[in-house]
């Protein structure tokens, strides 16, 4: 199992640095590149929103990258923000509408859920905590180097 924390300054500038810490970590895993791409789509989505979206004094975002020859997991820790957990209702989001009979937002969230097999939100005292994993194949021997 391997473990690594980050503090990520608040800003959408720090996306570049959020990618370059998790291509070390597809590395040392041998992560195969179409599951890289899915967990970084999912960690650009969940970062960008966080920063966009949630209001706080903080001046970081803690990221928390947990791999495993099964899994991946990933967790950002977002302090000091208002209450925020998506309903299945906001989670939903029908694309077979057309786009004049939607309302706006979700799509990034769908789009996240689409690419991994979990998406969780949790909240307590005044905490946001959202993960999300990526399941390997279970054909994959690696060992942490």
């Amino acid at each position: 199992m391997f473990v690594e924390t980050w503090l990520l300054r608040r800003s959408i500038a720090t996306v570049p640095e959020m990618h370059e810490l998790l291509r070390g970590c597809y590395e040392r895993f041998s992560i195969d590149p179409a599951t890289a791409f899915c967990l970084d789509l999912a960690a650009e989505e969940v970062f960008t929103n966080l920063v966009r979206h949630n209001r706080s004094d903080e001046k970081f975002v803690t990221m928390t990258v947990e791999c495993s020859p099964q899994e991946v997991h990933l967790q950002w820790i977002d302090r000091g923000v208002p209450r925020f957990e998506p309903s299945a209702e906001q989670l939903a989001v029908d694309v077979t509408r057309p786009i004049s009979q939607r309302r706006p937002g979700g799509l990034g969230l769908h789009l996240t859920r689409s690419v991994v097999d979990a998406l969780t939100f949790g909240y307590e005292n005044g905490d946001m905590t959202v993960g999300v994993v990526k399941r390997l194949g279970s054909d994959r021997e690696e060992t942490v180097k």
